[in-house]
This record gives C-alpha cells, sequence and structure tokens, in this order.
C-alpha cells in the first residue's frame, strides 16, 4: 500500500512518494528542500530543483547538500528555474508536463541512477487564477505517473503566506503525502495499485473539490475503481458526488467499480438507489 497521511520529515519520504509541503518564507523551506534532495542522492537517484527562489538557496552549498558544484558537474543535481521547466509565458499543459517529467525520468534511469527526486516550488503558477485547473490536473497526472512505478518522487510546494487558503487545500488534496502546518485537506485524492484512492472525509463542504478532481481522473480509460476503504466519514452530499462520477463514466462507455467502502456508505447508496442510476453495486472493505 502507497505511504499516504500527514509528514513532518522530509528526510523519511521514499521512492514514489508525492508531497505536498507547505512553508511560510523560503529561507524555512530550504533546509527542508535539501533534506528531501539528499534523501535521494543517497539512494542514488538524480535530483532536480525546480524554482527560483529555492534554487537560489541550493546553489549556496549548505549541508546536507554542501558540494553543490560536483553534483552539478557529474549530472547528479540539475537546477532550473521555474520558467524553464514548466512554460511560464504560454498556457500551461498538463499533458506537456507529464512528456517533461517522463524525459527526465528516462534520461536519468538510461544514465546509471536508479530514478529521479524532484523539487519543485510552483507558488508562482498557482497564483495565477487562469492556470489553477491545469496545474491541479497537471498534480493528478504527476501522481499517476509516480505510482505506477516510473522511478519518480516528487516534493511540490506552495508558499501559503501569498497564496489563498482555497488554492492551498486544493494542491494538497491532489497528493498522498501532505505537510500543512496550517491544517490538512479534509481529504486527499491520490492513486495506489492501479486504484483511484480516496482518505479522509468526504462531505457537502468538500463535494465541489472533489468533484472536480474526479472530473481529470482517468478520463482515458475504459474501467476506473474508486477506492474508498480510507475514507473515514462520508455524508449523502459526498454519496451523490460519487453517483455522479460513477453515472459520468458509464455515460463515456467506462466501466467504475467502487470498492472499500464502509455499511453506511452502502446503506445510502441503496436507499437513494444509486445502484439503479449507475449500475455499480459498491464492494464492502476487507476485514
Amino acid at each position: 500500500m502507497r505511504a499516504q497521511g500527514l509528514l513532518s520529515e522530509p528526510g523519511a519520504v521514499q521512492p514514489a512518494d508525492h508531497v505536498c509541503w507547505t512553508y511560510e518564507d523560503v529561507d524555512s523551506f530550504a533546509p527542508v528542500a535539501r533534506q528531501f534532495l539528499a534523501g535521494g542522492l543517497a539512494r542514488g537517484e538524480r535530483l532536480l530543483c525546480v524554482g527560483d527562489d529555492v534554487v537560489d538557496r541550493i546553489r549556496r552549498g549548505v549541508e546536507p547538500l554542501a558540494d553543490v558544484d560536483a553534483l552539478l558537474d557529474r549530472g547528479a543535481l540539475e537546477l532550473l528555474p521555474l520558467g524553464d521547466a514548466y512554460d511560464s509565458t504560454a498556457g500551461f499543459a498538463p499533458e506537456q508536463q507529464l512528456t517533461f517529467y517522463e524525459a527526465a525520468t528516462r534520461r536519468a534511469r538510461a544514465d546509471g541512477h536508479r530514478g529521479i527526486r524532484v523539487v519543485a516550488d510552483v507558488t508562482a503558477l498557482a497564483a495565477d487564477p487562469g492556470r489553477r485547473a491545469d496545474l491541479l490536473r497537471w498534480e493528478h497526472l504527476a501522481d499517476d505517473f509516480m505510482a505506477s512505478g516510473s522511478g519518480m518522487s516528487a516534493m511540490c510546494a506552495y508558499r501559503s503566506s501569498v497564496l489563498d487558503a482555497g488554492v492551498v487545500v486544493d494542491a494538497a488534496s491532489v497528493h498522498p503525502v501532505v505537510h500543512a502546518p496550517g491544517g490538512a485537506p479534509p481529504f486527499r485524492v491520490f492513486f495506489d495499485d492501479g486504484r483511484v484512492a480516496v482518505a479522509g472525509e468526504v462531505d457537502a463542504v468538500g463535494a465541489a473539490r472533489l468533484r472536480r478532481v474526479l472530473a481529470t481522473s482517468c478520463a482515458d480509460r475504459s474501467a476506473v475503481t474508486l477506492d474508498l476503504s480510507r475514507v473515514e466519514f462520508v455524508d449523502v452530499a459526498g454519496c451523490r458526488l460519487v453517483a455522479e462520477w460513477a453515472r459520468g463514466l458509464r455515460d463515456r462507455s467506462a466501466e467504475p467499480r467502487l470498492t472499500g467502502t464502509s455499511p453506511l456508505f452502502r446503506r445510502m447508496w441503496r436507499l437513494l438507489r444509486f445502484d439503479e442510476l449507475t449500475g455499480v453495486s459498491p464492494e464492502g472493505r476487507h476485514a
């Protein structure tokens, strides 16, 4: 089962982990980025740091990532401004971004590294209202790529002091692992073992957010399994939203499946006749 939940220690991140790390100022985030990257170096992964201010801090060569010039010279570390890794002039395209990281991961493995470990401070993208929806979709695509065993792990950094609280919650909601001192998101949606997993609480307050995330999840697949085994609470609004999602898949001739559902969820599903509406019978949780 893939790692998920709250994170306090960046050095504890494992391969395929996808972390959302929110921070107040770049000077406090720089040691976190160094520790995260150093963990990848110890595993034999290539390191990639993307951003503007954070790249400047990494260049200063402070422990535990002190010999930056030597790492750059031997190709173990790459430092990129945000605009070089994410097109900051044209429209942001999630699929093109995936191509960028697929290629970077392939190069790392071809050069003898075990994979690639990425720190990307995408605060500037999140601050642009015109790019937020695509950024949310990109994070979801990236999580699928990491969960597939590609060899990529990543820490996506968001500066909470300059972003609206709702933007930060949106970003955290599409990461399995979250560091959010200001409060964890009510739920998280991520990929695990070929399934779309939901963890946390799903109610009327977060229904719109969950609808946005699920609308872009596995849109090109003929069958999708939604795993609700990590859901701690779900109300009628949440149950209705899941039914809408399943019906939407049916309308696209895709096959929805629900697993890990609680007895309460299944009772609501039957009472509201969602089994008839969607043609889906939810499967219960395994003991």
